[in-house]
């Protein structure tokens, strides 16, 4: 009888810890696990990356546009206005008299000479260098800098009188500046505000000479590298950003 009642007892102990509510410990966690998180890491550092990339491709076009109107407003107000005058009528010459057919003389024939093909230019090399430039602006944007020095020399190199010719040396600058080496970026920054004064890229790297003046310790002159900004070209972002930077540090 004492064995049936514990028996009893032990039925109603089970039947109580089966209809307990489970413990909040048991929730199953909507975390991730820490592996996951990280496996998560490369793919969100790939997406930033290219989304950096398309930014500072988006500010390239609208900098080239801006350059491109600011030259064609300066043009059209810089030229006179002038008339054309309309050329008198020319007098009717008669026709020539046919020649005798004694008078008749036949041209020889033209050598024929073996077509040379035309080395690659015009869309087609323009598409290629713009690529090139993408792929080493990707390159920077991941670190890359080396290889993108590689890549944006090659862009300069095949037409260094082309659209491209100051981004790609301005960046040239950029992957000096972001290693460190500040005096070969200073070169190369000096180079794009020479050879080309009124290209797009010609204010920021004049911007860029001043912080690389601060970089290395000499104020007075990124201070005076900052007020040429503003004086020469009032309207650029870079001169935005060097009336910052004069209330920012005292030079």
């Amino acid at each position: 009888m004492k064995k049936t009642a514990a028996a009893i007892v032990l039925l109603f102990a089970l039947a109580a810890c089966a209809t307990k509510p489970a413990d909040e410990n048991d929730v199953p966690s909507l975390v991730p696990p820490p592996d996951a998180a990280a496996a998560a890491n490369p793919a969100s550092d790939a997406r930033l990356a290219e989304m950096q990339t398309s930014m500072t491709e988006l500010l390239e076009r609208i900098d080239v546009l801006n350059a491109r109107i600011a030259r064609l407003e300066a043009s059209s107000s810089s030229q006179p206005e002038t008339r054309v005058a309309q050329a008198p009528p020319r007098p009717v010459e008669p026709a020539p008299r046919a020649a005798e057919p004694s008078q008749v003389v036949v041209p020889a024939p033209a050598p024929v000479r073996a077509a040379v093909p035309a080395p690659v230019s015009g869309p087609l090399q323009n598409a290629a260098i713009a690529d090139n430039y993408r792929g080493a602006l990707i390159l920077y944007g991941k670190g890359r800098m080396a290889e993108a020095r590689t890549v944006l020399q090659q862009v300069f190199d095949a037409d260094p009188a082309g659209e491209l010719a100051d981004n790609a040396l301005y960046w040239i600058g950029e992957t000096y500046y972001a290693a460190g080496a500040y005096s070969d970026a200073m070169r190369v920054y000096e180079r794009v505000t020479k050879e080309y004064p009124e290209q797009n890229k010609a204010p920021d790297a004049m911007f860029k000479i001043g912080l690389t003046f601060a970089k290395t310790g000499d104020l007075g002159m990124a201070r005076k590298t900052f007020d040429e900004i503003i004086r020469r070209y009032p309207y650029s972002t870079a001169a935005s950003s060097a009336k910052l930077e004069l209330k920012r540090v005292k030079y």
